[in-house]
């Protein structure tokens, strides 16, 4: 594997921008006013790490290799505000639970089962920038590592992406709830990857590990319903 393998990566590594833009629209960017400064702190920085991972390729495959380390600096920091502050947006999930009003898309199976899948989000996505960190010096494992942490990152997004045109095309409410939606995203993340490492001739590690990892989205439901989980997290997360 050589640098003109990455020259396009660039433009490829766009798509998860605009799918974390739009599937947090309604969440998020459209109601800057009333989020939280956790939403703001895991928005910002998210947003940020998918701008930093777009051009990091196109800086070393035109030969930019300072502005490459650079920004690489950087990214240190970032990756560390998207870990923590996607930490502190776990226990304001659950704790809007004890306020949530009858919803035929998100219940409180939802949010307990995805702070289980958040939870591994996190630590995936903090395990490979290190590893990426680590192999800083082969190229091809730290380029593979640090693609890794889109698809680490994406699925909350291509969720919440995916249930768009849901609505748009049954109505609201949906046939499908949120965690019926996740199970059918869940499959179009993982396609990307696996159509990645047959592009690159690389079945890497670190797509395969994230491939795996992303599976757990399709038990967010008997997760989420786990009296036993449910009494973990409520201790982990105290609020």
């Amino acid at each position: 594997m050589t640098l003109a393998d990455f020259k396009n990566a660039h433009k490829w590594l766009i798509i998860p921008l605009i799918i974390a833009i739009i599937g947090f629209s309604r969440g998020y960017f459209l109601r800057l006013s009333d989020a939280s400064w956790h939403q703001h702190m895991h928005g910002l920085s998210a947003i940020l790490w998918y701008i930093m991972v777009i051009i990091q390729p196109y800086f070393i495959t035109r030969g930019k290799v300072y502005k490459h380390k650079l920004f690489g600096t950087f990214s240190l920091f970032l990756a560390g505000g998207v870990t923590f502050s996607a930490i502190t947006i776990i226990p304001q999930n659950l704790k809007g639970i004890a306020d949530l009003e009858p919803n035929p898309i998100v219940s409180a199976d939802f949010f307990y089962g995805v702070s289980f899948t958040d939870i591994i989000t996190i630590i995936g996505f903090a395990f490979s920038v290190l590893i990426a960190i680590y192999k800083v010096k082969n190229f091809e494992d730290h380029a593979m590592w640090m693609i890794a942490t889109v698809f680490w990152a994406l699925m909350p997004a291509l969720g919440r992406f995916a249930l768009i045109p849901t609505i748009l095309i049954f109505g609201f409410p949906p046939p499908y709830d949120f965690i019926d939606v996740l199970f059918f995203s869940t499959l179009l993340c993982i396609v990307p990857i696996l159509i990645i490492c047959w592009r690159l001739r690389s079945w890497h590690p670190a797509l395969l590990i994230v491939a795996a990892a992303n599976l757990l989205y399709l038990f967010i439901g008997p997760i989420g319903r786990s009296e036993y989980w449910r009494s973990i997290a409520n201790e982990l997360f105290k609020y």
